[in-house]
């Protein structure tokens, strides 16, 4: 088998959500879906990210209200370690944060510790998207000042790019 990098995994697992295996990971069907790949701050980096909203955003405030939710992606080609920690610190400003893994890699893999951690588990080949594990979907308050913070910055990044 020919290593492929993880630009190149996330490239195929972008293009088989946009084929229609994004419903596998949103059960939502009528909303409006936009994927986005490196998107986060200094501190936080999704390789995909994807922004769900059930109306047409309009103002920058949208990504505070009902209507909108996040998925961040973290894609990682082996070490499911390293990719399950990267993907539970997404939960800081995402309703749902999942660890990609590539089918031929995805051995020996803990399921109970993404549980644990709240962080869903897909494991991906050249042309199916496989959900191993879903997490619960998370509620933002207000109240939560670093959060909010947090998602008011990756929209402001995503409405200005």
């Amino acid at each position: 088998m020919v290593p492929m990098s993880e630009d190149k995994l996330t490239g195929i697992l972008v293009e088989n959500l946009k084929k229609g295996d994004l419903r596998k990971i949103s059960k939502v069907r009528s909303r409006q879906a936009s994927l986005y790949r490196e998107v986060g701050n200094n501190s936080y980096r999704a390789d995909i990210f994807i922004s769900l909203s059930t109306e047409q955003p309009s103002d920058s405030m949208s990504f505070n209200n009902a209507s909108t939710s996040f998925i961040a992606i973290e894609v990682k080609i082996k070490d499911w370690k390293q990719g399950l920690y990267q993907a539970w610190r997404y939960n800081s400003f995402a309703e749902r944060s999942y660890l990609a893994l590539y089918e031929p890699y995805a051995k020996n893999i803990d399921i109970e510790m993404f549980k644990k951690y709240n962080v869903g588990l897909i494991v991906f080949n050249e042309t199916e998207v496989f959900v191993k594990n879903r997490p619960v979907r998370q509620t933002f308050k207000v109240v939560d000042e670093y959060s909010m913070d947090l998602r008011k910055k990756i929209w402001h990044s995503l409405s200005t790019s």
